[in-house]
C-alpha cells in the first residue's frame, strides 16, 4: 500500500511540464535518492525528468544509470522510481515523453532481479510500445478486427479511441480545424459499444490487446505522411485542444 501511495501522489506533478534546461551534469552525484520525504523527493525527481529531456543525450543516460545505481540500495525505493520513470518519460501524456531516455532506462531495470510481476510486464510492454511508429518509421496499423486492410489515402491522421470514455469520442471533434483539411482522419476504436460515425472519419474496430500501441493511454494520436511514414509519433490529444 505504501508503494502505491507514493506513486499516485507524484504522478501528478511528474506529468505537470518540462523546462528548456539541460544542467543534468551531476545531478545524482549530489543527490541521493530516498522518500525520506516524499514531497521533496518528488519534487527532486520531476526536476531530473524536466532536465534530462532536454540534456544531450550522452548525458542524459548517464544520469539515469547513477539514478538507478543509487535507487539499488533500498528496494522501495528502487521500486517507486522506477514507476516514476515511467510516468515521466514512457506516458504519452507527459509532456516530457522521450523513448530514448525510456528504452535506455528500461534497458536497465529489465537486466536487474528487482523488478517482476505486473511492474516487470508494464516496463517490457512500454518498452516494446516505444520501439514502434517513430518519426520516421514506415508506419505501422493494428490489425483490425474485421480482418481486412486499411488503405491509406495520402497524408493520414490515426486516433485511438477508447469507445467505453466519453471523453475519448468526443476527442475526434478536435481535429474539425482548419489544421487538419486536407488529411484523412481514420479512428481505431476499442471497447463496448457501436464503433462511432462521425463525418469525415474512417472508424475502425481493433483489439484492446495491442503490442504496437498502448490502448490504456486513449486517447492519442499519431499521423502518417503520404510516403507512409510517421510524420508525427504517438500524441495525446490535449495537444489539439
Amino acid at each position: 500500500m505504501r508503494r502505491v501511495a507514493l506513486i499516485l501522489a507524484a504522478a501528478a506533478a511528474i506529468l505537470s511540464g518540462c523546462r528548456d534546461n539541460s544542467g543534468i551534469r551531476g545531478y545524482w552525484s549530489e543527490r541521493t535518492p530516498n522518500l525520506d520525504d516524499v514531497a521533496a523527493s518528488e519534487e527532486e525527481f520531476t526536476d531530473f525528468v524536466e532536465l534530462a529531456v532536454q540534456a544531450p543525450r550522452a548525458d542524459a543516460f548517464a544520469a539515469i544509470d547513477l539514478l538507478l545505481k543509487k535507487a539499488r540500495k533500498d528496494e522501495v525505493v528502487y521500486l517507486v522510481y522506477t514507476d516514476w520513470i515511467i510516468q515521466g518519460f514512457s506516458s504519452i501524456a507527459s509532456p516530457c515523453h522521450s523513448c530514448d531516455l525510456f528504452v535506455h532506462a528500461a534497458d536497465k531495470v529489465l537486466r536487474e532481479d528487482i523488478v517482476h510481476g505486473e511492474s516487470r510486464l508494464r516496463y517490457e510492454q512500454c518498452r516494446n510500445f516505444c520501439l514502434h511508429n517513430r518519426v520516421g518509421d514506415k508506419a505501422e496499423i493494428p490489425e483490425l478486427m474485421d480482418g481486412d486492410k486499411l488503405e491509406l489515402n495520402g497524408r493520414t491522421l490515426v486516433l485511438v479511441v477508447d469507445q467505453d470514455c466519453p471523453s475519448c469520442r468526443e476527442s475526434m471533434r478536435f481535429f474539425a480545424t482548419p489544421k487538419w483539411e486536407g488529411t484523412s482522419k481514420v479512428a481505431l476504436c476499442y471497447g463496448v459499444g457501436r464503433v462511432p460515425e462521425e463525418p469525415g472519419w474512417c472508424c475502425r474496430r481493433i483489439s484492446d490487446e495491442q503490442t504496437i500501441l498502448d490502448t490504456r493511454e486513449a486517447p492519442f494520436f499519431y499521423v502518417i505522411a503520404p510516403d507512409g511514414s510517421v510524420e508525427k509519433t504517438y500524441t495525446p490529444v490535449i495537444e489539439e485542444k
